[in-house]
């Protein structure tokens, strides 16, 4: 990867930060490959150390991206986990065809009803470790050019250097930390609960949340608040 190109990223994020008169983050990241790829929304979730929770969101650009991370919250698989665990960019052009509803079926259906089309997510490595990921989606069927997903790779490379704090953005020498989660904190509080209530390990917990979620029609972070509000309760089930 060129230097030039690289600066060039790294400009775009600069002025897309003082558009919003905000110290260079991640969410900036979000905010110039939506302006600068022409693609409906974006968003960037970081690997969690949380027991059966995967990936943490960390930011969502448009409602498109929001609905995105969260499409990939409820159901737990998706363009999003298998970059993480495959450490290669996933591009999906067309969510509605059948290879893609094969491969991620609670994924795509959450998706569709969202009106997401096409996703395109790249892994954030660090040595052998994916620590997280940057997605791309849009409201139609695209495939992103060849210079597109170079550009979306230098991107990537952005997005984790700010994630890993190891690039100074304040002026002051020191570096910023990760902006305020936009999606799952509600999630890891409620697993949690559930845990305590349903006597379960935090893994299963999750695994019920999920199974509520799906079964009600309902986003997962819609039933976490839920439960931290006291209006959902999980029982322990007794043989």
């Amino acid at each position: 990867m060129d230097d030039e190109h690289g600066l060039r990223v790294w400009a775009l994020i600069g002025t897309a930060a003082a558009a919003r008169r905000a110290p260079v983050s991640v969410g900036n990241v979000c905010v110039a490959c939506v302006d600068s790829l022409r693609v409906t929304g974006a968003g960037l979730s970081a690997v969690s150390g949380v027991p059966g929770m995967r990936l943490t969101p960390v930011h969502a650009e448009g409602r498109l991206g929001h609905d995105l991370l969260e499409a990939e919250l409820t159901s737990g698989d998706g363009p999003c986990v298998d970059a993480v665990n495959d450490r290669e960019p996933v591009l999906v052009a067309d969510l509605h065809r059948q290879e893609a509803q094969a491969r991620w079926p609670l994924f795509t259906a959450l998706s569709q009803t969202a009106r997401v089309r096409a996703v395109f997510a790249f892994p954030l490595l660090a040595g052998p470790d994916s620590v997280g990921v940057l997605v791309l989606c849009q409201d139609r069927p695209r495939m992103l050019e060849e210079s597109e997903q170079l550009t979306a790779r230098y991107f990537a490379d952005a997005a984790l250097l700010l994630l890993l704090n190891l690039v100074t953005v304040n002026g002051e020498g020191e570096a910023l930390p990760a902006q305020t989660l936009t999606l799952g904190p509600e999630i890891h509080q409620a697993t949690g609960v559930v845990a305590v209530q349903a006597d379960c390990t935090v893994e299963e917990a999750l695994i019920r949340l999920r199974a509520h979620a799906l079964a009600a029609d309902e986003p997962l972070t819609r039933v976490a608040q839920k439960v931290l509000a006291h209006t959902l309760r999980f029982s322990e089930q007794r043989s």
